[in-house]
């Protein structure tokens, strides 16, 4: 597909249209039959031999390049596939549902419509506007291809029906659009051609001056920077010192977000405390990291002379320095004229201007179509075409999966840099993207079909200011950042102190940096769970608390909203009876506990406690107990009774933490939600205060002392009027 005189995406738009076969006349986007989920069926249909196509072979050999493309992507795919084991084998081998397959399929292609403004509150598309482009854009060809003989299963039980390919489409009603905004074009052979600068420099004007969530907040710079030197042939760096440069809150300057990659055999470019004269001096373009030079080169073309990388803008030996730029990192990303992400590199050096545009087998076929005037009688014929291109992977063809979809999107500080952005330009493979809090924007100009997860991604912004709110939110981002991955495990609560800085700057609420919770909220965050899905581990060194959910590797959620409320009880109640006395925090330990102390990051609470004398797995745990498999037992009124359900942190730990009856407590935190309380270990050690040796509890677990949701207690009298309030002390 690589032959000089072969049409790519580099130049099937200055191509001739090619001439169709009389089955390739009937693949017409016709918008006017869209239907109400945004599908344009066509009339093209054809049978065919798989996985060879043959058909289609000798079609493309008579002079079809439509069909050549077909054949090529289609028999490629199909071979792969049985190779891997996802499409059926040529031979069924005595199939149970068809044992002599003579491996026809019937070939058909549809459209997406996507429309400019959301579909209706019942998700169905009411086509609007008039021809040629009704107000959307078509922007995908869809290829299906099944056995005539209907669906297909082999003797090892695999299934398989409809096969499937996808192409990108540029339709020419949308690559004529009048208005620019809604105006598509094919991606630019070089990142940085000159119609991409033209491109970023008005998604960061306009971001800049109409989109009133994206304003930035004060006049902020950083404490370094790397000055750009640019030539228009070399390009060096040079570390600054702001106060000493004289540069005021009103620089414009970028900021990188990128993957550093494998720290041990090749780390980025950093400074320490040896060389910061040397990097203050001179920094040349040849010792830069890929990832380094492609962002500057983005800042010269853009004219923005200032960068901030954090490897070079952060003393990285100094602890003292660390800890007070990364406190600072959120006013980076909020003040930053624009973030530029690296989003298609995995490490620092393998940059992310390249492009492969060349490679991407394309074609340009023309079709006819009749538009009916809706005031009119008379038809009017319209001589159209589309283009039609091909990536190899389905990662390619998407921008969920171009950006969503990145391993940049899954390490742990990125998240914290993207969502803290006031704006992104995303570098993928073969396309960039632009990314605020008002809008999505593609270089193609497809629509963004995931505009909700704006809402989602990035920090909000402007009206939303109460503690409540943002506090879903943290909730939310934290469930997305515990399924991240980290280089250095201890980064694991810096990686998000920013974006905790972000929201205490607007709420004003005591964040406890060594738990990664708040003061306001603990009712709610000590009743984190993990995941039901996923491995859960623990870290090899210390890094939080136990009732931190940062003390265990793994996804984590919360209880988003109270399940119970006292209107459900009656005076007398369990539930009254707790209510009278809620968790109440007496003390907690200083901001950057010791990690050598035996109570490191303790906090003391007073709370209902019950001691539980045994803890027991149910064999077959039914449907409403497999979050809460644990029996817990108490001695109440005499007798040992089931009085609360219980779920561990680590299944694998169930051994280690059966002991005796005094080894276990449950203490009551929150009677409104699923989860009530913690189950709770001793520990006994020795603290450095000189006192004799304290009794101190960890967690191990959560527990329910309701049946489920709002439903009746389990044990009414679990807590009795003559119960109180104990002291305990967490760590």
């Amino acid at each position: 597909m690589n032959e000089s005189n072969e049409i790519n995406l580099s130049n099937v738009a200055s191509s001739p249209a090619t001439v169709p076969c009389s089955h390739c006349t009937a693949i017409v986007p016709d918008r006017s039959k869209v239907n109400n989920t945004g599908d344009i069926y066509t009339e093209y249909e054809r049978i065919d031999i798989y996985p060879e196509f043959p058909d289609l072979r000798a079609s493309a050999e008579a002079g079809c390049r439509i069909c050549r493309l077909l054949q090529q992507c289609l028999s490629s795919q199909a071979f792969q596939a049985i190779e891997q084991g996802t499409a059926p084998p040529v031979e069924l081998q005595g199939s149970s549902l068809h044992p002599t397959w003579d491996r026809r399929v019937k070939i058909s292609i549809f459209f997406d419509f996507i429309p400019f403004t959301p579909v209706s509150w019942d998700g169905y598309l009411k086509l609007e506007g008039s021809p040629p482009q009704y107000n959307g854009v078509v922007n995908m060809m869809h290829i299906h291809y099944q056995p005539v003989t209907g669906p297909l299963q082999g003797t090892d039980g695999k299934k398989w029906s409809v096969m499937k390919q996808e192409f990108n489409v540029l339709d020419s009603p949308d690559l004529l659009a009048v208005d620019l905004e809604h105006r598509r074009r094919p991606p630019s052979s070089s990142s940085l051609s000159d119609e991409n600068i033209e491109l970023m420099q008005r998604w960061i004007d306009d971001c800049r001056s109409k989109h009133d969530k994206c304003l930035g907040s004060q006049s902020w710079i950083p404490t370094r920077l790397l000055e750009i030197n640019y030539d228009g042939d070399g390009l060096d760096l040079r570390l600054v010192e702001t106060s000493q440069e004289s540069l005021d809150g009103g620089t414009a300057f970028a900021a990188l977000s990128h993957m550093w990659g494998n720290m041990k055999d090749n780390p980025p470019l950093r400074t320490m405390s040896y060389n910061y004269r040397q990097l203050k001096e001179l920094i040349p373009g040849k010792d830069l990291p890929r990832n380094f030079l492609d962002a500057a080169l983005v800042c010269a073309r853009l004219g923005i002379r200032y960068l901030w990388i954090d490897s070079l803008c952060i003393i990285q030996d100094s602890t003292e320095d660390w800890r007070h730029e990364a406190a600072l990192m959120h006013l980076v990303y909020r003040n930053a004229l624009t973030t530029i992400a690296a989003t298609s590199a995995t490490s620092c050096h393998d940059g992310f201007l390249d492009r492969s545009i060349d490679s991407v087998p394309a074609v340009k076929m023309p079709y006819t179509i009749n538009y009916r005037e809706q005031e009119d009688t008379a038809d009017k014929e319209n001589n159209q075409y589309l283009m039609a291109y091909h990536y190899e992977t389905l990662e390619d063809r998407y921008r969920r999966f171009l950006t969503n979809g990145s391993e940049w999107n899954t390490r742990g500080w990125t998240m914290q840099e993207r969502s803290l952005s006031t704006r992104s330009i995303h570098f993928c493979r073969n396309r960039i993207f632009f990314e605020c809090r008002d809008c999505l924007r593609a270089e193609d100009n497809d629509p963004a079909q995931e505009v909700d997860l704006i809402s989602v991604l990035l920090w909000p912004r402007g009206a939303v200011t109460s503690f409540d709110e943002l506090y879903e939110h943290w909730q939310l981002f934290l469930t997305m950042y515990t399924d991240r991955n980290l280089t250095v495990d201890t980064d694991k609560l810096p990686a998000i102190q920013s974006v905790a800085a972000e929201m205490a700057t607007v709420t004003k609420c005591e964040y406890i940096p060594y738990a990664g919770m708040w003061c306001k909220n603990l009712r709610k965050e000590l009743l984190w769970f993990p995941s039901l899905f996923g491995i859960t581990t623990r870290p090899p060194q210390w890094r939080a608390p136990s009732w931190s959910w940062a003390s265990i590797e793994g996804n984590i959620n919360f209880w988003q909203h109270p399940i119970r409320g006292a209107e459900s009880f009656t005076p007398g109640s369990l539930f009254s009876r707790l209510a009278r006395h809620p968790l109440e925090v007496l003390d907690t330990d200083v901001t950057y506990p010791n990690p050598e102390s035996a109570a490191r990051g303790y906090i003391k609470l007073k709370a209902f406690v019950k001691h539980i004398d045994k803890m027991q797995r149910l064999d077959k745990p039914h449907a409403k107990r497999e979050f809460f498999p644990f029996d817990l037992s108490a001695t109440i009124q005499g007798s040992s009774e089931v009085f609360a359900h219980g779920k561990l942190d680590l299944n694998d730990e169930e051994k280690t933490i059966q002991g005796d009856g005094s080894s276990l407590v449950y203490m009551h935190v929150n009677e409104e939600t699923r989860a009530t309380g913690l189950i709770l270990q001793s520990v006994t050690r020795n603290l450095d205060t000189g006192t004799p040796s304290e009794q101190l509890w960890r967690r191990v677990g959560i527990a329910t002392i309701f049946v489920d949701r709002s439903k009746p207690a389990i044990m009414e009298q679990s807590f009795s009027d003559n119960d109180t309030v104990t002291t305990i002390t967490l760590i």
